[in-house]
């Protein structure tokens, strides 16, 4: 039986189909390969575009940066650019210390720094760095020459008389939240070679050889950040470069985003491509923060080198670099003066890498290994730079930014008026005094000082010392701490009394007495010690001698209202109407004190207190206006004058005698206070400081100002104008309507040739006094006759005639002056007695005192 196997078929339309579809699919696969190649072209594209934007982005910025001064166009407070003038007390050593400290180093050229500046002798040139930073016609070469007595005898910049020259500004501190010390820029040949190994073999062991990034470190940032690695201290690690420190220290805030990371990054390559490895690694070494001892912080190795060992950064041992490296991770734990087990473990790890890359040799890390980890003892009022006008500041800035949105506090540039050569003089003169004051109190608890220091045209904060210590604490006296300010209110209430019409030659009785006011309420002031005149004496030696009761008088003949709102325009709290405000029982604080003095200083005209010269964000743009200082005419110039003629005289022969020195230097006006505590109020005509000592519990101190206030201000002031002359002046600038008159004290009117006393007071026109003394008349012994002979009968003499020029003796004729004894001339037949003294007018209009000398006796002729 056959059977018959035959093959099914597919059949020629199904197949074509399915041969279709395999093309098809082919087809669709190549252009979905040839779509997802050019997505991939694109996004590559699109990625090597943003990247090429991020990059010439971070370019620009680190160009910027670099254009306006790498280290002054940061986020932080800066001091005010220091003025070199000629004539400065300033010696060649303190001006290249200076310069160290505002960022200029010694030979040295890069952009990076502030400029050069190399020693010649007995000259400095300085080459300041002039892209950016100043305008194109600032001179290449500023050449500044020194005298034998150590001071500026000339500045030249190319060569040609500069009268002054001012450096970049110093930073104070780049952490609002820190009070950093004195830091100096160190460049990389400054850098020991120990501490160079140390830092980048712990921090960047191939900073040397990568372009800004470590891709290694990277991986192991992603990986902490992603979780995937639990290891604790490579959670730690940022993988940061030294590179990418810098640009987080300089540029970006410090939080941990991938943001922020990828900025870092391409701000790294930027800066690569830009600076040298050995800049870089200077600029970290100058950045860096290395901790916090007592109220100082430390950044920079050097200033590390000198608060922590005391030590230059040349004289570094092997384990002191090997400490400060270690440090750079974690300030406060590693911190070798609080943690030194910490420190020593981690110097010990420093070390272990060190050898690892071949830096030192095993019996090194041996024996450096096992030695203790020493720190050198530490005062931080040494180091600290100005810590309480730096709080002062930032409540300023925090006040600002709370109206304004536009500003990242992070990122602010704030530039101040601080002279931190003022700064130290003043630091030095109130430490001076309170170690003097230890010694009086002998054990018991030593006062607390703060001192203050304005310009009076600008109001500019030149220097302000809030307390004996920082550390100790933090309150800030110049500004927080009100107290009564005694005597030195008593300017205020004469400038009221002179503004209401009273002359400075108003008489006024010095003797016990009570004043009625309010109805039945009485007020028995008492001058200072009890001591009295008992008698009149002019208004202006009220002033000058600080007589209390007759400051009260004067303020109840003024008004006490009007006393009490002439003090507010002042700018201090309103006094409540009693007499006893006349004598400074209204609290304020000693800044306040200083910004009214500004008006006795400025032709009337008070200035507030102004510490911010501008603040700036990112991009450069001044972002408040509002620091410019108000200033208000609250009283007219003459009367400014007459008050500081009289301010004057307390230095010359007043409370303050001690002071007395500083005239022959300068113009000099000032008052004492004394209340619980001391006071002193002094000022030239371009300076006012202003001098508290006392308790922070308020207890009495027990000395006077001229005791505790006035040697400090003394000290102070002395120093400042030897270090800054233009400060002084020979004299104040004397207003329209001021004339000086001659006067008897005694009495308040003119000085005759007979008056016991005079003084030369400054006056207006208007308040000038008339008319001449009346009380001092020639002795009896004394007459003046000229007359024709046989003429008996009455001469009058003119004693005094007031001029322009001031007041002179005129004898009138036909008398002259001739000595008679026991009442009668020679001949014994000649008799006279006087009339009462007379006032006359003369043919000007101008009152005069005038004496009839009625003559009898027999006819003769007499002398001529």
């Amino acid at each position: 039986m056959a059977i018959e196997i035959t093959a099914a078929r597919t059949p020629r339309r199904r197949r074509s189909r399915a041969v279709r579809a395999h093309v098809e699919h082919a087809h669709l696969r190549t252009i979905l390969l040839r779509g997802a190649f050019i997505l991939f072209l694109l996004a590559c594209t699109f990625i090597v575009t943003i990247v090429i934007y991020c990059y010439q982005s971070a370019a620009q910025l680190v160009d910027a940066r670099l254009a306006n001064g790498y280290l002054t166009s940061r986020a932080g407070i800066y001091a005010a650019p220091r003025m070199l003038r000629a004539g400065q007390n300033i010696s060649r050593a303190r001006l290249l210390e200076t310069l160290r400290r505002a960022g200029y180093v010694e030979n040295a050229a890069s952009n990076v720094w502030n400029g050069a500046f190399t020693s010649k002798g007995d000259a400095v040139e300085i080459m300041p760095q002039r892209e950016g930073v100043h305008p194109a016609r600032a001179p290449a070469i500023v050449n500044v020459s020194f005298d034998q007595r150590g001071r500026i005898s000339e500045i030249t910049g190319d060569g040609t008389p500069l009268p002054a020259f001012a450096l970049e500004p110093e930073t104070l501190t780049n952490d609002a939240a820190m009070k950093t010390g004195q830091r100096t820029a160190v460049t990389y040949d400054e850098l020991p070679p120990v501490l160079v190994n140390a830092i980048t073999a712990i921090e960047d062991h191939r900073f040397f050889t990568h372009g800004g990034l470590d891709v290694s470190g990277l991986g192991r940032a992603l990986l902490s950040w992603t979780g995937f690695h639990t290891d604790d201290e490579l959670q730690r690690q940022g993988g940061s470069t030294i590179t990418q420190q810098l640009i987080k220290n300089t540029y970006l805030t410090p939080e941990r985003t991938v943001r922020r990371k990828f900025n870092e990054a391409f701000l790294a390559a930027a800066l690569e491509r830009r600076l040298s490895k050995q800049d870089i690694l200077a600029l970290y070494c100058n950045e860096i923060y290395l901790g916090q001892r007592g109220a100082v912080a430390v950044r920079g190795v050097a200033q590390a080198a000198r608060v922590y060992f005391n030590k230059d950064l040349r004289d570094l041992s092997l384990g002191e670099a090997a400490t400060i490296a270690g440090m750079i991770r974690s300030p406060a734990r590693y911190a070798p003066d609080r943690h030194a087990v910490e420190a020593q473990a981690r110097r010990n790890v420093v070390l272990g890498t060190m050898l690892r890359d071949g830096a030192i040799n095993v019996a090194q890390a041996r024996a450096t290994s096992s030695e203790p980890v020493n720190v050198a003892p530490f005062t931080e009022s040494a180091d600290t730079s100005a810590p309480y006008f730096i709080d002062y500041v930032n409540r300023l800035v925090d006040a600002q930014l709370q109206t304004d949105s536009r500003a990242d506090g992070h990122n602010l540039r704030v530039h101040t008026t601080l002279d931190l050569d003022l700064q130290q003089l003043a630091e030095a003169a109130v430490k001076h005094q309170l170690e003097r004051l230890e010694k009086v109190y002998k054990g018991k608890a030593t006062p607390q000082a703060a001192l203050v220091v304005l310009e009076p045209q600008t109001g500019h904060v030149l220097a302000m010392v809030g307390g004996n210590s920082y550390a100790q604490t933090q309150l800030n006296r110049v500004t927080d701490a009100r107290r009564q300010p005694g005597s030195v209110f008593k300017p205020f209430v004469y400038s009221a009394a002179l503004e209401s019409g009273l002359s400075p030659a108003t008489m006024i009785l010095d003797a016990p007495r009570n004043f009625a006011y309010d109805r039945r309420a009485v007020y028995r002031p008492a001058n200072y010690g009890g001591a009295y005149s008992m008698r009149e004496v002019t208004m202006r030696n009220g002033l000058v001698h600080s007589l209390n009761v007759v400051t009260v008088d004067l303020a109840l003949r003024t008004g006490l209202q009007r006393v009490a709102t002439l003090a507010e325009k002042f700018g201090l709290l309103k006094p409540e109407a009693y007499p006893a405000l006349a004598l400074g029982t209204t609290e304020a604080t000693p800044l306040e004190i200083a910004s009214a003095y500004t008006a006795f200083a400025n032709n009337g005209a008070r200035t507030g207190a102004a510490a911010i010269t501008h603040m700036a964000g990112a991009d450069g743009i001044n972002l408040f206006s509002e620091f410019a200082p108000a200033t208000q005419q609250v009283i007219r110039p003459s009367t400014a004058y007459m008050i500081t003629d009289a301010l004057t005289s307390v230095i010359d022969e007043g409370t303050a005698r001690a002071a007395r020195g500083l005239q022959r230097q300068t113009a000099v006006a000032g008052k004492t206070g004394t209340s619980r505590d001391g006071w002193f109020a002094g000022y030239t005509p371009n300076l006012v400081c202003v001098v508290w000592v006392g308790f922070d519990d308020n207890k009495q101190l027990g000395l006077t100002g001229a005791a505790s206030a006035l040697p400090v201000w003394q000290e102070f002031m002395q120093a400042a104008i030897a270090l800054r002359p233009e400060l002084g002046a020979i004299a104040f600038v004397r207003p329209a309507g001021i004339t000086t008159v001659e006067i008897d004290p005694d009495t308040g009117l003119l000085a005759s040739p007979y008056c016991p006393h005079h003084q030369r007071i400054a006056v207006t026109t208007t308040l000038a006094p008339t008319s001449e003394c009346f009380m001092h008349q020639p002795p009896l012994d004394l007459l003046a006759l000229n007359a024709a002979p046989n003429n008996v009968g009455v001469a009058t003499t003119q004693l005094l005639e007031v001029s322009a020029g001031g007041t002179r003796a005129v004898v009138a004729q036909p008398a002259q002056v001739q000595q008679l004894r026991g009442g009668t001339t020679d001949d014994d037949s000649l008799r006279y007695d006087t009339a009462p003294t007379q006032i006359e007018i003369n043919r000007s209009g101008r009152k005069r005192l005038a004496t009839e000398l009625h003559i009898a006796s027999a006819p003769r002729a007499w002398p001529r």
